[in-house]
């Protein structure tokens, strides 16, 4: 684990990212690592503050840190990335988690976001695309790559121009701009106050009307039909 030196970032108003948006790493080649730190390091609003090689470790930093965002790659020694990432879901950890791999295909993202990243970015992301992406996830934005969305406009495109879809209920259509947004099953149902089972409803509903198998596929004929941005 290698430290680097830590400040605590704060939030003066809500859906803003954090004055100092605080980061963990995990990255299990060392080099890449070292470079995705160099990367954060040239921005003044963030800071890298460990860099971990295994789940375990990824776990223990978050607890440890709690850092607002914490880049993850799906390969890890040990525990593997998307594993961490659940088991930080289910510790409801205030730390959000982005995906940074070299995997784009369509299983590895769905994996990926029923985990509950709220990012997900491939390895060959130019500087800006990256901490344009930290910066939306630590404001409580998800963000997709190009790269990443493509193959699901290219094999749901077809079924959003040309079928009728049913109409959502207003309930739905919330439940869909807060699903937009990268949010997980927990995050939404604090959103709206529900319950975290009305939600899991709503999205049962919401994937039988948009003809979707996971929340990826929804969002994406979501945007094809206009309904959400």
């Amino acid at each position: 684990m290698n430290t680097f030196g830590a400040s605590t970032g704060e939030t003066d108003v809500e859906g803003e990212a954090p004055t100092t948006i605080r980061v963990v790493i995990a990255e299990d080649h060392g080099v890449v690592a070292d470079g995705i730190a160099t990367m954060i390091s040239f921005e003044d609003d963030m800071e890298v503050l460990t860099i971990v090689d295994s789940g375990e470790g990824l776990i223990d930093a978050v607890e440890k840190h709690a850092p607002d965002v914490a880049l993850v790659d799906v390969n890890l020694i040990g525990m593997d990335g998307l594993t961490a990432v659940r088991e930080i879901e289910r510790r409801a950890s205030t730390t959000r988690t982005m995906a940074l791999t070299m995997f784009t295909d369509h299983d590895t993202v769905t994996r990926a976001v029923a985990a509950g990243v709220a990012g997900y970015l491939p390895k060959n992301v130019r500087r800006q695309e990256l901490v344009q992406a930290v910066r939306a996830v630590a404001a409580g934005k998800g963000f997709l790559h190009p790269d990443v969305t493509r193959p699901f406009l290219e094999r749901v495109g077809p079924l959003a121009m040309h079928a009728g879809l049913q109409p959502l209920s207003q309930r739905e259509q919330e439940v869909l701009e807060e699903l937009s947004k990268g949010k997980s099953t927990r995050e939404i149902a604090e959103a709206l106050g529900l319950g975290e089972e009305t939600v899991k409803s709503h999205l049962s509903r919401l994937y039988q009307k948009l003809r979707a198998k996971d929340r990826v596929e929804a969002v994406v004929v979501a945007m094809r039909h206009g309904l959400v941005r």
